[in-house]
């Protein structure tokens, strides 16, 4: 059969049926169904990193170097690059996996690193901070009060937390700060009077008196858009979303004086634009387009999002910037924006999103399992043994985090020199998380028109409980809970005329409604659609001409999940062929 696969760059080959889509179904109490993703398990075991890693001694300073293979893992001290990063980004992420698992875990800790958070806003609104994550490199720098900066990416990451915590608290506090914030990006702007507008300092920071700080990261846009439509739907300032329009306007205008300049192709590589910052920017202008309605915002972000995908090799893996290096970042970056595709009327994307999530995020959330002592003791082999306990002590505290530098069939990076393999930086970790939450509320909405099943992915909704058969058979079987119109995609490489529908055990005639098919449901009754499941080759070449001019990668897929790798990885295999599997996250991590 000739089947395209949609969102897979290189070569594919040798489609096959695996398993044919079923004409008979049973019930889901009595269906056999294998093991799949628990998003919700995920989630808890990320609350494990959020609760156990801040250190109370420190101001619940979290840590940005964890490098899992060393012994110590963390440095003993003060850690220069957290400050308005790391923990910045961590911020999100109690709520997000809050809204996942369900779970309480870690309370105090939230709430005494939320105010962390805050005591880097002064009481205009500003938000000062020490530079150290726009100099990461400088691990062993040291900064006091007077290397205080106007942190810009602080400010747009603590504008998004505090507006969050508004729309699941309703604390007037913090949508009164996160005004206080926006007014104060607002005015750090530079406006065209067109109703464009752009920062001189890029995502960088400015001194005191308001110069500009040169940096590596001023050519880079900030990531204010996505904070700025967030603000405006918690609080519905109207103020909000006309900063989110003007600094939209800038970026696909490229108004920014050397700033990156986005192409006609959607491509940024010049100057050098670096891959996660850049796909930061973009993904809130793709949530802007939703929001607005505008397609000019979505077409732009598909435009980019196209470009970058051309530079990966379509499971997940996206060059940090260089060849050398994946970065979990920007995965996520791009499953955000998938996401928003999707939902913004191209469901295609929505199997870039399971994609991503099934091979590197799953895959690379760490736990210390038996594998891993073993390793790492035998790593550290002739150190005592005291000290490689204290080491595995420490990296439990780290279990839930996602690792940020991975390779293309390992977690080491083996095949590209090893370039920041096996490290658990302090960006990636919580970033991985929010691409947790993307796939979780991308599952299943509910829309003016009806209840939308995405993705074949487990979760239990206010709407409908959501049960994958991966990676059984093709089938996604769905409870409902209210009654509505449901509207359930198959992946788009499933072929048409072989998709099966069925209420209950009783099939029913296939009605599509662009690539869902609908459903009048009433509660308590299941939703079926079965699928044939596709089994298929994939070669990539030509992506790394810097690092491995002459590598070829070939991929072996089972639907929207990579199954091997060849060349196979010598270490910490990446793809193992099933789905990840966690164990119960224990109450104390």
């Amino acid at each position: 059969m000739d089947q395209p696969i949609h969102g897979l760059t290189g070569r594919i080959a040798e489609i096959q049926i695996a398993t044919p889509a079923a004409n008979q179904i049973l019930p889901l109490d009595d269906a056999p169904t294998a093991a799949d993703l628990d998003l919700k398990n995920m989630a808890e075991w990320a609350l494990n990193y959020l609760s156990r890693t801040p250190r109370p001694e420190l101001g619940y300073q979290p840590v940005f170097q964890c490098h899992p293979l060393h012994c110590p893992p963390t440095p003993a001290d003060q850690d220069p690059v957290v400050a308005c990063d790391t923990d910045a980004r961590m911020d999100w992420e109690w709520y997000f996996m809050r809204d996942v698992a369900g779970s309480t875990r870690g309370a105090e800790v939230e709430a005494a690193f939320h105010q962390r958070l805050r005591r880097y806003v002064d009481p205009e609104g500003r938000v000062w901070a020490a530079p150290g994550c726009y100099n990461e490199g400088d691990t062993h720098a040291r900064y006091d009060r007077q290397d205080y900066v106007f942190h810009t990416w602080g400010a747009t990451k603590i504008l998004q937390s505090l507006s969050e915590d508004f729309i699941r608290t309703g604390e007037t506090a913090s949508a009164e700060l996160a005004q206080k914030v926006m007014a104060q990006l607002k005015q750090l702007a530079t406006w065209d009077g067109e109703g464009c507008c752009w920062f001189r300092c890029g995502m960088g920071a400015l001194r005191p008196d308001g110069e500009v700080i040169p940096n590596f990261w001023n050519q880079q846009p900030a990531p204010v858009v996505e904070p700025l439509v967030t603000y405006h739907l918690a609080t519905g300032d109207p103020e909000g979303l006309e900063f989110a329009r003007a600094y939209a306007e800038g970026m696909l205008e490229n108004l920014q004086p050397g700033g990156i300049r986005f192409a006609a192709d959607g491509s940024f590589a010049q100057p050098l634009g670096h891959s996660h910052a850049t796909m930061h920017a973009v993904w809130g202008v793709a949530h802007l387009g939703l929001v607005t309605g505008e397609a000019r915002y979505l077409d732009f972000a598909a435009r980019t999002w196209n470009w970058m995908l051309g530079r990966g090799t379509g499971t997940g893996w996206f060059p940090a910037m260089p060849d050398s290096c994946n970065e979990t970042c920007c995965v996520s970056d791009m499953i955000s924006i998938a996401g928003c595709l999707g939902r913004g009327g191209q469901p295609v994307y929505y199997d870039c999103v399971e994609r991503y999530l099934r091979n590197y995020i799953a895959n690379l959330q760490f736990i210390v399992t038996p594998q891993f002592e073993e390793y790492y003791r035998r790593l550290h082999h002739g150190t005592e043994r005291a000290a490689i306990d204290a080491g595995l002590g420490e990296l439990r505290k780290f279990q839930g985090g996602i690792v940020g530098g991975s390779g293309l069939n390992d977690w080491e990076n083996e095949l590209l020199g090893g370039v920041s393999g096996f490290e658990m930086f302090g960006c990636c970790a919580p970033e991985g998380m929010r691409a947790i939450y993307t796939a979780w509320n991308h599952t299943i909405e509910r829309r003016p028109t009806g209840v939308f099943v995405n993705l074949s992915l487990n979760r239990d909704s206010p709407w409908g409980r959501v049960v994958s058969f991966m990676p059984q058979e093709g089938r996604l079987s769905v409870q409902a809970k209210i009654a509505d119109t449901f509207f359930l995609r198959p992946p788009h490489w499933a072929p048409r005329e072989q998709v099966r529908a069925f209420i209950g055990t009783q099939p029913v005639p296939v009605t599509w409604c662009g690539d869902h098919v609908s459903f009048a449901a009433r509660p308590g009754q299941e939703l079926t659609l079965t699928y044939p499941l596709l089994r298929f080759d994939h070669q990539v070449e030509g992506l790394w001409p810097q690092t491995a001019p002459d590598l070829k990668m070939g991929f072996s897929w089972l639907g929207n999940m990579v199954t091997s790798a060849a060349p196979a990885p010598a270490k910490t295999p990446l793809f193992t062929g099933a789905p990840r599997l966690l164990p119960p996250c224990p109450p104390n991590g």
